[in-house]
């Protein structure tokens, strides 16, 4: 196993050559302006890949200073987790207006041939799913309505279903139509080369999401869909079903045959 201390000194290397975490001489000079407050704190950091490798009380309203200024959308989504952590004031939703802003940024569709901005994504997933912020639910149902935003978030999709939120019902029996997810509503163009995620890696991951999420709102008609992905020529998509399907006849007083 690899100690934590050499992957940061990997990290450090790669964001060095700006190929993580910092990835221009713009980012680099508001980088280390916050690391200098933040070392204020009684620290002696002097990289990003230091800031987001360890958890440091106190340094999540010095980052919210900060984070606006940074061009790069992957440098804002490392930065997320201390704020998250220190529970700073209206946490939600500033983590909410970040990941508005890399909707909006030509980072969220990754260009043809390139990797998927999982490395961010995902980070928002996290965010959202520690926070859980109950006071945000019609902005996050908002987004689940989306299926890229749907698959860049499934634990927040999972929370969203554990609220038993009415209106997501339908939606996550939508996701486990294959038709209901189009190249075009997860914004992919046929012709323009090769996308990660692809297309089938979006509908495989959110019929899992929607599998799981179901098990929230018992009825004959959930139960209906879910008995018959068990026999899903898909060994694991039958597992989540049989999962699924069990937990809700255990949880629910509804009359089986």
């Amino acid at each position: 196993m690899v100690k934590k201390d050499t992957l940061l000194d990997l990290s450090i290397k790669r964001e060095i050559a700006r190929t993580d975490f910092v990835f221009n001489d713009k980012d680099n000079e508001v980088a280390q302006e916050m690391i200098r407050e933040i070392n204020t704190l009684g620290y002696d950091f002097h990289y990003l890949a230091e800031i987001e490798s360890y958890k440091i009380p106190g340094s999540g309203n010095i980052i919210l200073k900060y984070i606006n200024k940074f061009s790069e959308e992957a440098t804002r989504a490392y930065m997320i987790a201390q704020m998250v952590s220190d529970r700073i004031q209206d946490c939600g939703k500033v983590v909410l207006q970040l990941y508005l802003h890399f909707k909006s940024s030509s980072a969220y569709i990754s260009k043809p041939g390139t990797p998927s901005p999982a490395h961010i994504y995902v980070r928002y997933d996290n965010a959202f799913n520690a926070l859980k912020p109950k006071k945000l639910k019609d902005e996050l149902l908002r987004l689940a309505f989306n299926p890229r935003d749907a698959f860049y978030l499934p634990l927040t999709m999972r929370m969203l279903a554990s609220w038993r939120l009415p209106a997501l019902k339908n939606l996550l029996i939508s996701y486990l139509n294959d038709s209901t997810v189009t190249a075009q509503s997860v914004g992919i163009y046929e012709g323009d080369g090769i996308f990660y995620p692809s297309l089938e890696s979006i509908k495989h991951e959110l019929k899992f999401t929607a599998i799981d999420g179901l098990k929230y709102y018992p009825s004959t008609e959930t139960i209906s869909f879910i008995e018959q992905l068990t026999a899903d020529s898909d060994l694991n998509i039958k597992m989540a079903a049989k999962k699924t399907l069990k937990k809700i006849k255990k949880n629910s007083k509804i009359n089986y045959q």
